[in-house]
């Protein structure tokens, strides 16, 4: 395990800078994600940790010991990266005991340990085949048994399963999270996929403009957002952001309005953030029923409240709507978020 400190580390390609000044700690054993969109900085970032690029300013340490210029064969990490980077002309076996080979182990030894690389991710049956053969799933397990054998002290993984279908992509999810808790080792890992985030990390880092927006937990991100970027990034359908006033204790938008538990000073311009799901059955809120998609397990309501606020709605399946229907629907106000209209930040 390692723990790593990026101290104002930045990347600059002439005026264009790409990370600026991030400061960030990652704990010994921690599953850290960094999450944005592209361009955000996020893989930037990930490869001034594995030393493919060069660091403009401020320092990188691994536990207490700087490795801001170590070369990256020096720094024990390994690599997983989105294109599998496999040798076509190499079996299975041959691709993870690659590295093995480099450092000159012994036959016997590089057999064992692609045996038990192999056995923990259910490939033994592949190991003489050649990556032209293999689904993308597969692929991705060699490249994973690739760096498992090195056991480095750091796996960093950049967006990993961004190749594969939805079905793979949730069953690997579910195979790195296993091995992480398996290697006990800390992993670093790069996506613009909130589910993966939430389902992996133990923390998150969400990135914008070479800058981190937030870092915390998924629950803490997701119920307490920073600033209208994070609160619009994670959620699926995303958050309602509505523009509003504060008037008499409450957000108004005409003749839209809703009590608040908190409310900041009279007459500020506010956005509120509502999550699709934290609305119930029955209540003082009425709207009419646009669009109504439902996905078997729950249904989502594109609808129309007073004063013209369209809103969505993530409902349980048992909700019976059409569109045209008239539905009444109740929202906690210590569920709601509101933002400062002005710098987009949390109240």
């Amino acid at each position: 395990m390692a723990r790593i400190t990026c101290a104002a580390l930045t990347k600059s390609y002439g005026a264009v800078l790409a990370v600026d000044a991030l400061e960030l700690s990652i704990g010994h054993g921690e599953f850290m994600v960094l999450l944005g969109p592209s361009g955000c900085g996020k893989t930037t970032t990930l490869n001034m940790i594995a030393g493919l690029e060069e660091i403009s300013a401020g320092r990188l340490l691994f536990d207490e010991t700087e490795v801001t210029w170590t070369p990256p064969h020096k720094r024990e990490v390994a690599m997983v990266f989105q294109s599998y980077a496999l040798y076509p002309n190499k079996t299975v076996r041959e691709n993870i005991a690659f590295p093995l080979r480099l450092r000159g182990q012994s036959a016997s030894e590089i057999e064992r340990a692609v045996g038990a690389a192999a056995e923990q991710l259910e490939i033994t049956h592949l190991l003489g085949r050649r990556p032209n053969e293999l689904s993308g799933g597969q692929r991705q397990r060699v490249a994973l048994g690739r760096a498992i054998v090195r056991k480095p002290s750091v796996f960093l993984m950049d967006e990993p399963l961004s190749n594969l279908d939805a079905t793979l992509r949730l069953s690997m999810r579910g195979l790195i999270k296993r091995l992480h808790q398996e290697l006990k080792a800390t992993f670093v890992y790069v996506t613009h996929d909130q589910a993966e985030a939430m389902t992996l990390a133990d923390r998150i880092a969400v990135m914008k403009g070479g800058l981190i927006q937030q870092l915390d937990t998924p629950e803490g991100i997701y119920e307490r957002p920073a600033n209208i970027f994070v609160a619009g990034f994670l959620g699926s359908p995303p958050i309602n952001l509505v523009e509003g006033v504060i008037a008499g204790g409450a957000f108004t938008r005409g003749d839209f309005r809703l009590a608040l538990t908190n409310p900041p000073q009279e007459g500020r311009a506010v956005v509120l953030g509502l999550r699709p799901e934290d609305v119930s059955a029955g209540g003082d809120v009425t709207a009419r029923v646009e669009l109504v998609s439902p996905l078997g397990s729950e249904t989502h309501l594109d609808v129309l409240a007073e004063g013209g606020v369209a809103l969505t709605l993530r409902v349980p399946k048992e909700w019976r709507a059409a569109p045209g229907d008239r539905l009444s629907f109740g929202i906690d106000p210590a569920r709601l978020h509101i933002f400062d209209k002005a710098s987009e930040t949390r109240l």
